[in-house]
């Protein structure tokens, strides 16, 4: 086997050197000029080796890495220290600066000693660190700034779920501090109300994972200032490297909780006012139908009366009085049809007969005034109704065909009135042009619609507008069996 001498070994370390992608430097122990430097230590600098051999190390620094520097050469020169290293940046030509992660060593092997510095460029390792750094900081401000808490739940295989990050505002939001969260997550369970606990334990026992791993909305008591509060939890589940992690933000939503609630309270107050007034209307058109019928129904037939009297006792040549006469009796005759209508309008007499009577009297009418065919059917003729729904229903049909008539364009309607298990099904449809898209509450059928579904709702009901499957439009109106079963009679 052939030999390795000092000379082979001389040259393959020159080799190395030349093809290493680390910057080496020699110089001088007593003057500090560089007297050597390999190639990527030439090409990262941006001097030719000429060039280099003109400096020193220290004119390649920053006056404040000099210091240092020249320190630790002074403790290598004096034996104190065999090899040392820093961190340091190194300028180049241009007058840009790098940094490097540079490794110092005293030679005194030669003629003349030296130093050998050898430096690796860490300037992508250093652009990633502080990248890092701002990413870190930029998420903890926005984790800061964040009107909740943040959390973060992982399970790792065959172990328990364990809460490994909770928020600052943990302690604003629960008045338990995150360390204390982290280490016991059931200390939020004890702060539930004892109404809402059993909805969470239900959604705790559905989960796959622990406490505060589920969506959930809930009411907490508040003990350091006695107060209840609402909070929303929401989460999203991930895998990373096969352990199940939860990253989760927990609100206060007691404000917005409380605007539902005053919104719905004023819905029901304004509902409630509507079908006030609804019943308030329907009994004075009551009231107007029999002052019609009773008052101006008994004067007309008193002026009736009269006339045929006077008519009997005119003079057979009384020709012009005679004409008059009949003319007056035909003008009562008109005042009975109109009153009678009126009437039929106010509070229609067919109601007394219950809403299916009702129902085909006011289709009679439909199709009389309109030319459009109908077809009813109905499971029961007597279908119990109290006088308020009976109304109510009455009303709701009586709006929707006037929506036909108005502005369907349809030939023909169809309607079902169906006695069912939970209540009263009512179902009208048209073969017309069916409702548009982008249908404005506001169009001239906008409001009729909404007394329409005031109506239904004041009966604890449902009123759904929609395309009918093949062509037109779909009225349904549901209403329950508690609206649909009459007054128990006292």
């Amino acid at each position: 086997m052939a030999s390795f001498n000092a000379a082979d070994e001389g040259a393959l370390l020159l080799s190395i050197l030349q093809e290493s992608t680390t910057e080496v430097l020699v110089f001088d122990a007593d003057t500090l000029h560089i007297v050597q430097a390999n190639p990527a230590a030439t090409h990262n600098l941006q001097h030719r080796l000429k060039a280099l051999q003109k400096l020193t190390p220290l004119d390649l620094m920053a006056p404040q890495d000099a210091r240092s520097f020249s320190t630790l050469l002074a403790l290598l020169k004096n034996g104190k220290k065999r090899r040392t290293a820093l961190n340091v940046y190194f300028q180049r030509r241009d007058g840009t600066r790098y940094p490097v992660e540079a490794r110092l060593r005293y030679s005194g092997d030669y003629d003349k000693p030296v130093f050998i510095c050898i430096a690796n460029d860490v300037s992508q390792r250093e652009a990633t660190r502080q990248a890092l750094a701002h990413s870190e900081s930029d998420l903890r401000a926005i984790v800061a700034h964040i009107p909740g808490m943040a959390f973060q739940i992982m399970r790792r295989h065959d172990a328990p779920p364990v809460l490994r990050y909770a928020s600052e505002q943990s302690e604003q939001l629960l008045d338990i501090k995150a360390s204390a969260l982290c280490a016991r997550p059931e200390r939020f369970f004890k702060l539930i109300l004892e109404e809402d606990k059993a909805d969470y334990l239900a959604r705790l026992a559905d989960a796959d994972g622990g406490h505060l791993s589920f969506n959930w909305e809930g009411r907490i008591w508040m003990k350091a200032w006695a107060d209840v509060k609402w909070v929303s939890i929401r989460v999203s589940q991930r895998k990373v490297a096969g352990n199940l992690i939860w990253d989760g933000i927990m609100l206060n939503v007691t404000q917005s909780k409380q605007a539902e609630a005053e919104i719905r309270r004023s819905r029901e107050q304004v509902s409630a006012l509507a079908s006030h007034v609804e019943r308030v209307k329907e009994q004075e058109r009551v009231h107007l139908a029999r002052e019609v019928h009773d008052d101006l129904g008994g004067n007309l037939t008193a002026i009736k009366i009269v006339l045929s009297w006077l008519k009997a006792n005119l003079p057979p040549d009384a020709t012009r009085l005679i004409q008059r006469t009949d003319y007056l009796d035909q003008v009562v005759d008109q005042t009975f049809e109109a009153a009678h209508r009126i009437a039929s309008n106010l509070r229609p007499a067919a109601l007394d007969l219950g809403i299916v009577p009702a129902i085909k009297w006011q289709l009679k009418r439909f199709a009389l005034n309109t030319d459009i065919a109908y077809r009813f059917s109905a499971t029961d003729e007597s279908i119990p109704l109290d006088p308020d729904a009976a109304i109510a229903v009455f009303r709701i049909v009586q709006e929707a065909l006037t929506n036909v008539a108005k502005h369907a364009g349809a030939s023909r309607v169809k309607l079902r009135l169906e006695l069912e298990a939970d209540g009263l099904q009512l179902t009208l449809t048209d073969n017309g042009r069916g409702i548009q898209p982008g249908h404005n509450d506001k169009s001239s059928s906008g409001f009729g619609l909404l007394g329409m579904s005031e109506r239904a709702a004041a009966l604890g009901g449902e009123l759904t507008v929609q395309p009918a499957k093949r062509q037109g439009t779909r009225v349904r109106l549901r209403i329950p069996l508690s609206a649909a079963a009459p007054a128990t009679a006292k």
